[in-house]
């Protein structure tokens, strides 16, 4: 053992062994009852967080506790509910200071429905840090709110946040409570470690801020035939930021009580913060806080039950099968790598995972934020690693060793991939030390869940198709596309063709709505809606959409925007998409790049790239502009060029930008109209040397688009694309 590890070690045992015996501690005798609907509940245990009784027959109990106890709360028996706060459940109370005897009665009702059958969703790391990721955090809110919907017409769901709820701001909990209380579901919480108070001389009070929002930090409820747990595994011991993967023995002979009253060989899930097994395993990695020290003395406790730990804390997705009958799933981040990216450091898109229950039995599946359920892995050409530059890449996000990764060319199984350790190449070149401005700590991360094949046939059709551990499938094609010429030089490297009718293909596209309450900054008056055929559809090879006057949350008009952030991110490249754009004053049209992650800071420092915008009161013209820190509209310094265009609304036209590392040159159907050269003078002026992706979008009104008002005699607009092909 190491000197430092040692000495910390130590520290932490006489800490331990000061507090237990420097604070004068006073009996306290809790008695009350436990009822549902006037009727007391037999046998429901009752808890201080050390000791545990049962109420008796008539739903009595008498619970011995002391001083040193924050509250007094129960054990949900199965088939029933506890009141439900802004989604949190209500099962606790405070003991109050003082009284040597306090009489303490919980309420509890009937379930509406049976639940053997139940589901829940265990989501980590939402950590916000400021009311703009408090803005992002609702679009993924949103998601697993629809998420929980359509469960909700089968089943009871509930949900479990797996610790740093926030990024050490605590007066955001109730910004965080604002965004969770409209989804209609109990949200039980852990706690993390930003969500600790560091200001004591020892762990004992870390969880007072948490709890008095929250209530205890440890607890157990059941839900049909699952006992769940949820632990506190974040230990801080008194010096500055510092804390370890440690469940304290307060904790473990309280957890030794709990499941006295659970059968053995029941499932229990037990949830915590900090995963119990390291990611690489033999590796003690992070030091002390990436894994639990003691977690074999957890294990020892669980060993007579069929058990599923759920964990957070690393922003990225693997899973662990410890043993026949102990496995660990680690949830990437609700918030992604922090909110800089739609993408965690291992690739991963941030999200949750959806978990259901039919008796005894879980499966299980991983949900990306905006992404169809069938969104399980993500396919990268070779070329895409540089370590294996022959190679195709798959990305499996929820992988575990059930699982099986096999690719065809032309339609012939060639064998399994071969999985490896790496670095995901989106997020190698999303997330590079140094170049993020709000976190110049955040890198990308090694991952275990990828996996490489050589072509045998270079130029074949290539399919992978991956089974999951319950026989679900799952395929992606890469298909030299037939229908788009390849200019020049140029490889195409992604495209659509609008060639499914429908709604748009959530395997490139995200529906963008994080700023439908602010107006986008531009004062703009519509409302973009998600998955809605009425403001954004394919019909016979054309993607459609469409603007309306018609009132929409609050606002007087609806429309779409469609990003491909994170599904279609470039450094460099052609960029060409053939559209026609709406004529009506008061539209505003676009095709246009912002950065993946905002390398040097928020707009316009990162940079935006103009494609095309045109504006509806001024239809024969299009533009093309750049927008950085030294350039921009806000401070009268935009660079950019019009293009005069009179069929612009009339005809399709091709709109290209071109763009590598010393300029940027924009066309309509092939004439060069714009240049922006790199002056090579620093990101202020040129931040374009980091990864972009497009967005098609149609807004009503704004600061550019409305400056002459919006006429609604000609509604409904539509703006129309062909395709969009993005070269290398």
């Amino acid at each position: 053992m190491r000197l430092k590890t040692w000495m910390i070690l130590l520290f932490f045992t006489f800490t331990l062994g000061y507090s237990s015996i420097s604070w004068a501690v006073s009996p306290v005798i809790v008695t009350g009852k436990v009822v549902s609907n006037g009727t007391g509940v037999a046998s429901v245990p009752v808890t201080d967080g050390v000791n545990v009784t049962l109420t008796d027959k008539k739903g009595n109990y008498t619970l011995t506790t002391n001083s040193e106890r924050s509250f007094v709360y129960y054990t949900l028996p199965s088939g029933y509910e506890s009141p439900v706060v802004d989604g949190i459940p209500v099962f606790y109370k405070a003991i109050a200071p003082g009284p040597v005897r306090q009489k303490i009665d919980f309420e509890i009702r009937k379930a509406g429905m049976s639940q053997e059958n139940h589901a829940f969703i265990a989501w980590a790391d939402p950590q916000v840090l400021d009311m703009e990721e408090v803005e992002m955090l609702k679009e993924v809110m949103g998601d697993l709110s629809r998420k929980a919907a359509s469960l909700k017409e089968r089943m009871p769901v509930h949900a479990i946040t797996l610790g740093d709820i926030v990024f050490d701001r605590h007066n955001l909990y109730p910004e965080y409570i604002k965004v969770i209380s409209n989804a209609g579901l109990p949200f039980y919480h852990v706690l993390g470690n930003h969500d600790m108070d560091y200001n004591g001389r020892s762990d004992e009070r870390s969880d007072s801020t948490y709890s008095t929002y929250f209530g205890p930090s440890h607890y157990s409820f059941n839900v049909g035939n699952i006992h769940y747990v949820v632990l506190k595994d974040v230990f801080y011991y008194g010096f500055s930021y510092r804390y370890m993967g440690y469940v304290n023995e307060t904790q473990l002979k309280w957890l030794e009580r709990d499941l006295a009253h659970v059968k053995p060989g029941s499932t229990v899930v037990v949830s915590l913060h900090i995963p119990t097994i390291p990611n690489r395993p033999g590796r003690e990695e992070s030091g002390m806080s990436g894994s639990v020290m003691n977690r074999n003395a957890l294990f020892k406790i669980l060993e007579p039950y069929q058990v599923h730990l759920l964990a957070g804390h690393s922003h990225t997705q693997w899973n662990t099968v410890a043993s026949p009958t102990l496995f660990e799933h680690v949830h990437a981040a609700a918030s992604g790598a922090w909110w800089q990216g739609e993408i965690s450091t291992d690739g991963s898109p941030r999200g949750y995972t959806v978990y259901e229950v039919k008796g005894n039995e879980l499966s299980w599946y991983f949900q990306g934020a905006g992404l169809p359920k069938e969104e399980q892995f993500k396919l990268y050409p070779a070329g895409s690693d540089e370590k294996y530059p022959d190679c195709i890449i798959a990305n499996v996000y929820n992988h575990d060793p059930s699982w099986e990764v096999a690719w065809y060319e032309n339609g012939k199984r060639m064998g399994e991939m071969q999985q490896y350790r790496g670095v995901d190449p989106l997020a190698k070149e999303m997330y590079q030390h140094g170049k993020n401005k709000k976190h110049s700590w955040l890198s990308a991360n090694e991952t275990g869940h990828l996996f490489k094949a050589e072509l045998k046939d270079p130029n074949a059709a290539v399919e992978v198709v991956v089974r999951d551990r319950f026989g679900n499938v799952y395929r992606k094609q890469q298909v030299r596309s037939a229908q788009a010429e390849v200019p020049g030089p140029w490889n195409l490297v992604w495209s659509d063709e609008f060639s499914t009718d429908g709604l748009p293909d959530t395997t490139r596209w995200n529906y963008d709505t994080r700023g439908n309450t602010y107006g986008w900054g531009n004062n703009e008056l519509q409302w973009y809606t998600v998955a809605n055929p009425r403001n954004a559809s394919i019909r016979d090879g054309i993607l459609t959409i469409t603007a309306r006057h018609e009132e929409t949350s609050g606002k007087a008009y609806s429309s779409a925007r469609l990003t491909s952030k994170g599904k279609g991110d470039w450094k460099y490249g052609k960029m060409e998409v053939r559209a026609k754009v709406p004529k009506g004053r008061g539209t505003w049209p676009a095709i246009w790049m912002l950065p993946t992650v905002n390398s040097y800071g928020g707009w316009p420092h990162s940079g935006e790239i103009d494609i095309m915008e045109h504006v509806g009161y001024d239809p024969y013209v299009v533009h093309s502009t750049v927008h950085t820190g030294a350039y921009n509209h806000s401070i009268g310094t935009q660079v950019g060029k019009p293009f005069t265009l009179p069929t612009a609304t009339t005809e399709f036209h091709v709109y290209t930008t071109e763009w590598d590392e010393n300029e940027i040159r924009s066309y309509v159907d092939g004439e060069l109209y714009f240049t922006f050269k790199n002056e090579r003078t620093g990101p202020e002026a040129w931040p374009f040397d980091q990864p972009f992706h497009i967005i098609l979008n149609l807004a009503i009104g704004g600061g550019w688009g409305g400056q002459k008002g919006v006429d609604n005699s000609l509604f409904p607009h539509t703006f129309e694309v062909d395709y969009v092909r993005i070269y290398q």
